[in-house]
């Protein structure tokens, strides 16, 4: 039954933005089933109105999907998804958990879990907003900005952080490959933290997922942290309707 139900789902996400439509032998190939395998699967579904056959041949999803996500509550938001997650990833690591995004030139924190682990935490309250310049939350969402959203803060946060303009994109470039960006005392003097970007369903970033906490703890445990921090971020973007992949390094 489960398998069943997982070669459904892929049929589904075989369909995206730039391939709205899909030939039978395409469908094969995305969902890596051989063609009869692939033809029943979709026969099923095209008889319970969920895949259209075109003139042409070709399949797509049918209106049953609009219907579909009208049902979708309209309340949820990224708060309401993370918060399960960041709870359970403020509870693996003992350190304070926080959501980020951009608001104008600045990181805003729309929500932050913190732990009584340990009396020296890093506090972070919802609604604080800091330039986007130093700290991992910042880098993390600046690797993920369009040409023209980047372009105009980037010679202030080059002359801020003391950096040139050129370090600072090969830095944005790396973070954007491995999945995640760190600091060690960026913002704060002894305080380090990791973040990971938070995809949504038109595959952009708008929000990151970062572990905070003093720089001694953080670097005890860097590697597993970063790790903890990706799958998190992973997770909430799956259930946010983005990509949940795990993004090398």
């Amino acid at each position: 039954m489960m398998r069943s139900v997982q070669r459904i789902l892929a049929v589904f996400e075989s369909f995206t933005a730039t391939k709205t439509s899909l030939t039978l032998q395409e469908i094969a190939d995305r969902i890596e089933l051989p063609k009869s395998t692939a033809f029943r699967i979709v026969r099923s579904l095209e008889q319970s109105g969920y895949l259209v056959r075109l003139a042409d041949q070709r399949y797509c999803l049918s209106f049953r999907f609009t219907r579909l996500a009208g049902l979708v509550k309209s309340t949820l938001d990224i708060r309401e998804i993370a918060r399960p997650v960041m709870t359970d990833l403020a509870e693996k690591t003992k350190e304070t958990v926080a959501i980020h995004t951009v608001v104008g030139r600045n990181r805003v924190c729309i929500d932050a879990v913190a732990t009584s682990a340990s009396p020296l935490r890093s506090v972070i309250q919802p609604g604080e907003q800091m330039p986007l310049q130093g700290g991992s939350a910042s880098k993390t969402l600046m690797a993920f900005m369009t040409k023209s959203e980047l372009s105009p803060i980037l010679p202030s946060v080059a002359r801020v952080t003391k950096r040139t303009q050129s370090d600072l994109l090969a830095e944005l470039a790396t973070i954007r490959q491995c999945g995640y960006a760190i600091s060690h005392g960026e913002r704060l003097l002894g305080l380090s933290a990791i973040s990971a970007p938070i995809w949504d369903i038109n595959e952009q970033v708008r929000y990151c997922i970062t572990v905070n906490g003093p720089s001694v703890r953080i670097q005890m445990h860097e590697k597993e942290f970063i790790k903890l921090a990706k799958q998190a971020a992973a997770e909430i973007s799956l259930q946010f309707g983005g990509k949940g992949e795990l993004a090398a390094g």
